[in-house]
């Protein structure tokens, strides 16, 4: 997804993003709010309830706009 630059849209809002890892059957939901996208390293900088962290953007199946909340 390198040069994908639509995700950019989606910078400062609150999602629900749908990750597969590599070898896995399930998948896994995280509601967060994208923080900061790096396209150079393949990183989504996110933040939600349990905290900080990032996703590689080659894991991610499916993101959807939510709204400005985050529920546990």
């Amino acid at each position: 997804m390198k040069g994908n630059k639509c995700l950019d849209k989606l910078v400062g809002k609150y999602c629900k993003i749908v990750t597969k890892e590599p070898g896995e059957n399930k998948v896994k939901v995280v509601h967060c709010k994208l923080k900061n996208i790096d396209h150079d390293i393949g990183l989504v900088f996110i933040e939600s309830h349990e905290g900080k962290g990032c996703l590689s953007i080659k894991t991610i199946e499916a993101i959807k706009p939510r709204n400005n909340n985050i529920k546990n």
